[in-house]
């Protein structure tokens, strides 16, 4: 009897082992990364987040947005009503896979603060993206220099010479 429960637990120590290695698998699991600003304040939003590790999912699968009001709150992150016009677009090329953030209207608060929501068939992930909008710098644009020359002046006029008042003639008496 002691015999048999010896071969047992080679055989349910060799299961367990590969349960183990099956389950110690990498597994790839779908993400968001970072943010990337392509816009400035007081212009409309155009930023892009990149999608990790995508695989074969394609866009109708995947549901991107701004996250609820309870999500924000259980964050807590203020959801300005600003927020409600973010508008989310996924581009799925590959390894180059991302989400486009845009508005219509400029941005005119410097910072902004916001919960996205991902969801696919088999999961739903949830990440605050913070951004600091700075005034746009128009680095495209050089300053143009221009020679200044100074103004020559005429020569000076000339001035009249100085010459001593004539003497009164002297008084002749009667």
């Amino acid at each position: 009897m002691t015999g048999n429960h010896f071969f047992k637990l080679p055989g349910l120590a060799i299961i367990v082992a590969l349960v183990a290695a099956i389950a110690s698998a990498p597994v790839f699991a779908l993400g968001l990364g970072e943010i990337q600003l392509k816009s400035a304040l007081n212009e409309p939003l155009d930023a892009e987040i990149r999608l990790l590790n995508v695989g074969d999912l394609g866009e109708e699968e995947l549901l991107i947005g701004l996250a609820s009001q309870s999500d924000f709150a259980k964050a807590q992150v203020d959801r300005d009503y600003f927020l409600t016009s973010l508008r989310f677009r996924t581009v799925l090329d590959g390894a180059n896979s991302f989400i486009k953030v845009t508005t219509q209207q400029p941005v005119k608060e410097p910072y902004l603060d916001f919960l996205v929501e991902l969801q696919w068939p088999t999961g739903r992930m949830l990440r605050e993206y913070t951004l600091l909008l700075d005034l746009p710098v128009f680095a495209s644009e050089e300053p143009e220099v221009q020679d200044i020359q100074a103004a020559q002046s005429a020569p000076p006029a000339p001035q009249p010479e100085a010459r001593p008042a004539p003497r009164p003639a002297p008084a002749t008496r009667p």
